[in-house]
């Protein structure tokens, strides 16, 4: 049974929320996790409003936390822990095409690409659950429906918002910064025709060209591909 996890978490909406069900199921069993968060994650998790929950879940004593992209200094210095013994496996969930592309190729100029670079030349088991291989639901966090928006002449919606996350366009009468977005939904409430939307479900299907790029993926020595986040609970308990 693994004791200690290095998870890597990219700019990916599917499968997000999941992984961190996961790792709260992990760490509710004594297993210990670091959450290596892009730049990008950051800015997904946020937007879904699972920023604070992630945190939370990996409060506690060394190793869990959360280490952030933007707030590591060049090269990426958290990720020499990895050759401390301070892990027992990496796992990368989700994984977007961003970062499965880095690792297929060797580049590893980001904190989770390079996170892996060190799990693999530590001769670490690697676990990655890529999101373009499989047919897969997922969120998006706000969407507007232009066809109800076009019947308001003044956007009250924008005037109610506190972040700025909605504001007047004079072509589209709104327009929407998902990165401003706390989710607190005075918005949706002030919009008088029922316009605004969060956490709309879409399906997203696997392309040949980017089931190509996972297929050699799988041929990188020390990683094993997976389809779900459930399955690191086979693996780690």
């Amino acid at each position: 049974m693994a004791k200690s996890v290095a998870w890597g978490v990219t700019g990916a909406g599917a499968f997000m929320r999941e992984s961190i069900d996961v790792m709260a199921s992990l760490t509710e069993t004594g297993v210990s996790i670091t959450a290596y968060v892009s730049r990008a994650a950051r800015s997904i998790l946020s937007m879904y409003g699972l920023l604070e929950r992630l945190v939370a879940v990996l409060q506690g004593p060394y190793p869990r936390g959360v280490v952030f992209e933007d707030e590591e200094a060049p090269g990426f210095p958290s990720t020499g822990r990895l050759y401390k013994g301070v892990y027992d496996i990496a796992v990368v969930s989700p994984a977007s095409m961003n970062t499965v592309a880095k690792i297929v190729n060797g580049i590893a100029d980001s904190l989770v690409s390079n996170m892996v670079m060190h799990a693999i030349k530590n001769n670490m088991r690697v676990l990655i659950l890529p999101v373009d291989l499989y047919e897969s639901s997922s969120l998006i966090p706000i969407v507007i429906d232009r066809g109800k928006c076009s019947l308001c002449n003044w956007c009250a919606a924008a005037d109610s918002c506190p972040t700025g996350a909605l504001r007047h366009d004079p072509y589209h009468r709104v327009r929407v910064d998902a990165s401003k977005c706390t989710r607190c939904y005075v918005c949706k409430d002030r919009c008088p025709y029922g316009a605004i939307s969060f956490d709309v479900e879409i399906t997203v299907k696997p392309h040949p060209f980017y089931v190509g790029i996972v297929k050699r993926l799988k041929e990188v020595p020390g990683v094993e591909v997976i389809e779900h986040p459930g399955r690191v609970l086979e693996y780690v308990r």
